[in-house]
């Protein structure tokens, strides 16, 4: 609404978080004669997902919509069906003799309860999610033609330094797969690269420097924005976010006054809960025994997974170098998933 309205970006201020507010929302499950309009501590997010809502948002207004909200959430919508048939294209590309890897996967993002709830909600989270499957889909296209034995298609390393550079701008999660990605384009140039370690670092460079080069320009004016508002130290304002947010409890706050086995026991409750579906911001829990049935299912899931990981690498050698490198790149992306779990949750308690 604050760009559609022709305010501009908005900057993350002192007093944008009320802690006593969020708490009294939640309890109350978000009653619609309750505004949020103070709640604005999203406010240092990259904002490319708000300008591209602002024109529906205006275009609900025009029409006379008496619920422009719902316009956002069908915008949301549309987001996420893309998102999967990408996340499906990435699966098939990847292991293009096992179908049912990519249909199974695509099934459970599509049916994962907390997903779809994202999905229907207004955040930048599902652009973020297409934009990064997307790049991923372009780095996985681009391995595979590698490995087929073609040159390196330069169009597609710079469509991918697009993609992540429009992530970048996006959320800032998507930091997170920039490094993944550039390893993908390393690992993949030397495998393939012949020679001493000099002729595989220097077949490396220029497809590194192509994903580079575009990814950087796009985050630049973003950067250089930021530090103009919140220093020149905290291009990404995640310290003034830090600073706003005055009442989260930190993790060290909450080990100090319960201790870590406690920690610990509600970080694996709400990490498995939140997983499958809280909703309301934390707030609105499903019945427990629903949890149950979850833990069973997931039991079930997590010994098919470690089967099939250890099945894999029983025959590891007879795998293609496409699948191997391909496993390699979504085994880095899960690490890079698990560290930001945790970089987030070393100074806030979820």
């Amino acid at each position: 609404a604050h760009i559609a309205a022709g305010h501009g970006l908005p900057v993350l201020q002192m007093g944008d978080y009320d802690q006593a507010l969020r708490d009294e929302l939640t309890t109350l499950h978000f009653p619609p004669e309750r505004s949020i309009a103070a709640l604005r501590y999203e406010n240092y997010q990259p904002p490319l997902y708000y300008v591209t809502a602002a024109p529906v948002f205006w275009l609900a207004q025009q029409l006379g919509s008496a619920q422009p909200l719902i316009w956002l959430r069908l915008y949301d919508v549309l987001l996420g069906a893309c998102s999967l048939l990408l996340l499906y294209a990435c699966l098939n590309v990847a292991f293009p003799q096992a179908p049912s890897i990519a249909l199974a996967a695509t099934a459970f993002s599509a049916l994962l309860p907390m997903h779809i709830a994202m999905n229907a909600a207004v955040n930048n989270d599902g652009l973020a999610e297409l934009l990064l499957l997307a790049a991923v889909l372009t780095l996985l296209r681009w391995m595979a033609a590698r490995f087929n034995g073609d040159a390196a298609n330069p169009r597609l390393l710079l469509l991918l330094g697009v993609l992540l550079g429009l992530g970048l701008l996006t959320k800032i999660y998507a930091y997170a797969l920039l490094p993944v990605c550039l390893l993908g384009v390393l690992m993949t140039e030397w495998r393939l690269a012949l020679g001493d370690l000099g002729r595989k670092i220097g077949a490396a460079v220029q497809p590194l420097v192509t994903v580079l080069i575009p990814a950087v320009l796009l985050g630049i004016p973003l950067w250089l924005r930021n530090a103009f508002h919140y220093g020149w130290r905290d291009p990404l304002g995640l310290n003034w976010h830090d600073h706003v947010v005055v009442g989260q409890v930190t993790t060290a706050q909450w080990l100090s006054q319960n201790g870590w086995p406690a920690y610990w026991q509600r970080a694996w409750d709400f990490t498995f809960q939140s997983f499958w579906g809280v909703f309301g911001w934390l707030g609105l829990f499903v019945d427990g025994r629903i949890y149950t049935a979850l833990l069973l299912f997931s039991t079930v899931l997590m010994v098919g997974a470690l089967w099939i990981v250890g099945r894999t690498g029983l025959r590891w050698g007879k795998l293609s170098a496409m699948r191997q490198q391909a496993a390699l790149l979504f085994g880095l992306m899960l690490l890079a998933v698990l560290a930001s779990y945790a970089l987030y949750n070393l100074k806030f308690v979820q």
